[in-house]
């Protein structure tokens, strides 16, 4: 999956991979000095930090990964997508681009995925930056969340009406999205197939406590 070319103006970084259990992970590499390494959350990817990367890749190099089945990755069909897989995932590429001093900035299920790293690698966290995430399993859910963990109904809406992703450029927002904005969020999740990480993240909610 390539930047459709309307977006480039606000996402013009290059892409790189890396395989990871078969699979192609993509992550943009900006900038030189102590990295800073940003972990998107659900329904987003690495365009939620693109300005993030446009200034902080000025004294920094920004490392920001697409987990598996979101924004640029690959997008398997039968994949666990459990959050094991992801945590296993970014210690793979931080290992793979040999990341020490790290400043962690996490976001949403970004939260758990790095939270998951930093517990396996401490020494290599020099700070981490927490935006609207949890690190624990919470009594509460929002009843539209919850609805789309429903089995049945909840993959309905989400793989084929994008209600997850559609309904957050609106309803999770302080100031209205432009067109172009809204489609740059949108765009890897732009068919059935491509939105089945947006829908196992939400089933993978942890509200139990065998979970």
């Amino acid at each position: 999956m390539n930047i459709p070319e309307n977006l480039l103006q606000e996402y013009p970084f290059k892409s790189h991979y890396i395989n990871v259990s078969k699979y192609r992970l993509h992550y943009v590499d900006e900038g030189d000095g102590d990295p800073i390494l940003m972990v998107h959350g659900n329904p987003t990817w690495s365009f939620t930090f693109r300005n993030l990367i446009k200034e902080f890749q000025k004294n920094s190099r920004v490392v920001v990964p697409d987990h598996i089945g979101c924004g640029l990755s690959d997008k398997p069909q039968n994949y666990s997508y459990q959050l094991k897989d992801h945590i296993d995932n970014l210690e793979t590429l931080v290992n793979h681009l040999g990341l020490k001093n790290i400043t962690l900035i996490v976001h949403d299920w970004g939260g758990a995925i790095g939270f998951g790293l930093a517990t396996r690698a401490p020494k290599n966290i020099e700070r981490i930056v927490i935006l609207n995430t949890a690190a624990f399993r919470s009594s509460h859910i929002p009843f539209r969340i919850n609805l789309c963990r429903f089995p049945f109904l909840g993959d309905k809406l989400i793989r084929h009406f994008n209600a997850f992703a559609w309904a957050a450029t609106f309803m999770a927002v302080t100031k209205k999205l432009s067109p172009l904005i809204r489609e740059g969020y949108l765009f890897p999740y732009n068919n059935y197939e491509n939105r089945i990480a947006t829908s196992r993240f939400v089933q993978d909610i942890p509200m139990e406590k065998a979970h």
